[in-house]
């Protein structure tokens, strides 16, 4: 009985550690890219640019973020490109060939399922060819 009391804590500390997250491929719930065809994902690669800076002739389409959660403190953090992967992706689909200043922060986010959240947010442009 001493041994099952002394297990219960060591197993509640665990499965909180565990980050059990139900949302596949690290893509936190409500940021679900399911939509983009495989094609939308190749096409993005080839069309959409990642521009330091916003040429003087660009149209600015908006605002754009990806999320993807670090399910546990000891799996892998998603890399900085596969957020810019999303963002090339869903500027793609809404019709932008541009995306600049991408900016990455990382936020603690237990409460939601996931050890840490990244975040990242761009620009979608058309730009002029």
């Amino acid at each position: 009985m001493k041994t099952i009391r002394l297990l219960l804590p060591a197993l509640a500390v665990s499965s909180v550690l565990s980050g059990c997250s139900s949302v596949p491929d690290g893509q936190v719930a409500g940021n679900d890219m399911s939509h983009l065809s495989l094609r939308d994902k190749r096409m993005a690669e080839k069309q959409v640019q990642v521009l330091d800076a916003s040429p003087s002739d660009a149209v600015a389409l908006g605002e754009i973020t990806a999320e993807r959660c670090q399910p546990s403190m000891f799996s892998e953090a998603p890399e900085d490109k596969s957020l810019i992967v999303d963002m090339r992706a869903e500027a793609y689909r809404l019709g932008a060939n541009a995306i600049t200043n991408v900016k990455v922060e990382k936020r603690g986010a237990m409460g939601e399922g996931c050890w840490n959240i990244y975040k990242a947010t761009a620009n979608m442009l058309v730009v002029q060819q």
